[in-house]
């Protein structure tokens, strides 16, 4: 019976706040940990969750689900993280950890995206998307594990108003176990 007690416990799904309790502060390193434990116990309690950072600004923790949270963390830096459920384990757990910055504000934004093991070991992108070779806003769905880019060079936006707007191309992308595809 304690064997099947621990076989059950060790399978079970990783969530994302013990995910956000783990993080290492070099990820956002003016989020101190007692911030990010703050944030959870806000959003816990039905609060707001914002806190004072160490770079004397704000930051809003504006939405915790089990597989996904998303972050505010001054007025020109967003970031996203969602678990990804994995056919082959990584580091032993059956999930790991996408990861998206987005910088800037306006028309004029960039991504960077991330995968770390669910220890926050670094992994290597290339195993789990292609990304192109240009500034692209990465958004994570909260519901499903899909990845949009969207690529528009700020470049190219109209010096006027009678200049046409730039088409910007959106392409979603599934996680299927592997990788973005």
């Amino acid at each position: 019976m304690i064997l099947l007690l621990l076989s059950l416990g060790s399978s079970a799904q990783t969530e994302m706040s013990q995910v956000l309790k783990q993080m290492p502060e070099s990820i956002v390193p003016y989020l101190s940990e007692n911030n990010r434990l703050d944030l959870i116990d806000f959003v816990d309690s039905n609060m707001k969750a914002e806190v004072h950072n160490l770079f004397d600004g704000n930051t809003e923790l504006v939405r915790l689900t089990p597989q996904y949270a998303a972050f505010s963390l001054n007025e020109a830096v967003r970031m996203e993280i969602r678990l990804l459920d994995v056919f082959e384990p990584v580091d032993s757990a059956n999930q790991l950890i996408c990861l998206v910055r987005t910088y800037g504000s306006g028309n004029v934004q960039d991504s960077q995206v991330e995968f770390y093991s669910l220890n926050w070991r670094k992994l290597d992108i290339a195993t789990y998307i292609k990304l192109p070779n240009t500034m692209f806003t990465a958004v994570l769905d909260e519901k499903s594990s899909t990845i949009t880019l969207t690529i528009a060079s700020p470049l190219d936006y109209p010096a006027s108003e009678e200049q046409k707007a730039p088409e910007k191309v959106l392409t979603s992308f599934e996680w299927n176990g592997k990788m973005f595809k």
